[in-house]
């Protein structure tokens, strides 16, 4: 055999072992997933008669990934399976195997050797974990999702097939705690509907290179220490729950309301879904008709769509969109950039305006396809009058560097944090 053709074989062995790898060990937390972890597990097993096992999941509302972008959300898969692993490390005095269920998911398995070390473990955990973003060094207390399930060895049952029904009781439970959850979350989130308890914050949207306060952005938050407080977790289950509609025209009347103590010469800008517009059309109202019994007038609202909602009522919504612009209204299109607002959506509606989605912005200064992307965005944006704002601008050089691609109107905690008036 030639050297050339060891050479190649060794190239092609080490693709294939790379290859193998990628199919079996989560590329983002390194661990590994169900099938590698079997032989441990059916040793354990042997050697225990019976062995608990986790069902384990990141408790949040199934969209959070295309709210804060996969990047970041498998961020935060790393930061659980760090803190995962630091627990049982430190705190479990019992063999355990940590795996996730599958290659890019966000489901992570556990099997213990000692049931009562399962208990305390499972103590431990139902309390929430501390994650600590490494950028800002800010702790957030997040809640896992955690089901049970107790693997039996029996003579006359496949080890393998005794494995996964263990697994399976514990999806079981895991499921049958969500719905519990649910229901007494579905209760609070409508006393806080009842009660009209949601807390609106605004955020400043400035114009460069002044920096001068052009208009804000209408945010809600749900109730402090809960886990409906996030805007993610408390939007997410309301659309889940089938009260998203009534939730939003809520957080338009809460915003308008509050939003007489903002300055008259800016804009504010309102998030509504198809949900929320269907809502108010069966109330026999809409959002003129909201606004004009606010103080604020039409010229000073921003409508802020995103490509979703478009796409699930295109004729409807370029009708409403019609009927708001002949009140005076403007309309924005939200999320640029995360593979939900497309080009032909831009051109139909000609939006007043187009946010670039944070992920976008992130780390735009040394990454020549995103700055690449916003040239070109703001490039097709002024071929139909539409002026772009970046979402999520967090630092100087970020501020610096959209500035010299055009983009002059920003938002992002660089210019201020969302707050009360």
């Amino acid at each position: 055999m030639t050297e050339d053709r060891k050479t190649t074989d060794l190239v092609e062995l080490r693709t294939r072992l790379l290859q193998y790898r990628a199919s079996l060990f989560d590329p983002s937390t390194q661990l590994p997933t169900l099938p590698v972890v079997m032989d441990r597990v059916r040793r354990l097993l042997d050697d225990k008669g019976s062995v608990p096992a986790f069902v384990i999941r990141l408790e949040h509302e199934q969209h959070l990934e295309r709210v804060v972008g996969w990047e970041k959300y498998d961020a935060l898969l790393v930061n659980v399976s760090r803190y995962l692993g630091d627990v049982l490390a430190r705190q479990i005095r019992c063999d355990v195997i940590l795996c996730q269920e599958a290659v890019r998911g966000d489901v992570f398995i556990m099997f213990l050797a000692d049931r009562v070390e399962a208990g305390r473990l499972y103590a431990i955990l139902a309390g929430g974990i501390s994650i600590t973003e490494e950028d800002s060094g800010d702790s957030t207390l997040m809640t896992l999702q955690i089901g049970k399930g107790l693997i039996t060895r029996r003579p006359a049952e496949r080890t393998e097939r005794a494995i996964y029904s263990g697994i399976l009781e514990a999806r079981q439970d895991f499921h049958k705690r969500g719905e519990v959850l649910d229901e007494a979350r579905l209760v609070e989130a409508r006393r806080v509907l009842n009660d009209r308890s949601l807390t609106t914050l605004f955020q400043p949207i400035v114009g460069l290179p002044e920096q001068q306060v052009l208009g804000y952005e209408a945010l809600t938050r749900g109730p402090s220490g809960s886990y409906l407080g996030p805007a993610e977790n408390f939007f997410g289950f309301a659309e889940r729950s089938g009260i998203l509609g009534e939730a939003e025209h809520l957080c338009v009347d809460l915003a308008l309301e509050r939003a007489e103590r903002l300055p008259d010469d800016v804009m504010l800008f309102v998030n509504l879904s198809n949900h929320g517009l269907e809502y108010l059309d069966s109330l026999g109202i809409g959002l003129i008709d909201l606004v004009s019994r606010s103080t604020l007038r039409p010229e000073r609202c921003v409508l802020e769509i995103t490509e979703r909602t478009y796409a699930e009522s295109q004729a409807a919504l370029q009708h409403r969109v019609r009927e708001l612009r002949g009140a005076g209204f403007r309309i924005a299109i939200d999320d640029m950039g995360t593979g939900y607002s497309a080009l032909h959506v831009l051109a139909e509606l000609q939006p007043d305006f187009i946010k670039l989605n944070q992920m976008l912005v992130r780390d735009l200064t040394s990454q020549p396809i995103k700055q690449n992307l916003v040239r070109a965005i703001t490039s097709f944006a002024s071929t139909i009058h539409s002026v772009v704002i970046a979402e999520g601008v967090e630092r100087e050089d970020e501020m610096l560097a959209l500035a010299d691609l055009g983009v002059m109107l920003q938002q992002g905690f660089y210019f201020g944090h969302p707050e009360r008036f």
